[in-house]
């Protein structure tokens, strides 16, 4: 402000950012389907022993190093598929943060072991 100006200049607003959401959808998706990938083979290594076997990569964690693999996997490769497919779409991002919110409560109840549990009995026949 100088003397003759007395009043000082209103300052701009600030543009909003917009840019497609798409991106973001894409990392909530591909964060979703690596825990359904855990919780899935979690499932499997309790139905078959042979599977369990197979995914111990580890001896001192046992399968649970393979599931974390399954899961590392399909996140890995479904963040770059679901990023180039939906990088320039505008997405309503709460409608799918919701979706996302239920999806982990789904894969959650599907790691806790009453649940997995009684899933592989079922699949077993008893």
């Amino acid at each position: 402000m100088d003397v003759a100006h007395p009043t000082a200049p209103a300052a701009e607003a600030p543009a909003a950012l917009k840019f497609p959401t798409g991106a973001i959808v894409a990392a909530l998706l591909a964060a979703w389907i690596g825990l359904m990938a855990l919780a899935i083979s979690n499932i499997a290594a309790d139905v078959d022993n042979g599977f369990k076997t197979a995914i111990t990569l580890n001896a001192g964690i046992g399968p649970y190093s393979g599931k974390e693999l399954f899961m590392f996997v399909g996140w890995f490769v479904s963040w770059p598929v679901l990023h180039f497919a939906l990088r320039k779409r505008d997405l309503k991002v709460k409608k799918w943060f919701a979706a996302f919110l239920a999806g982990v409560l789904v894969a959650v109840l599907l790691m806790w072991p009453p649940i997995f549990g009684a899933i592989a009995a079922a699949i077993q026949g008893g």
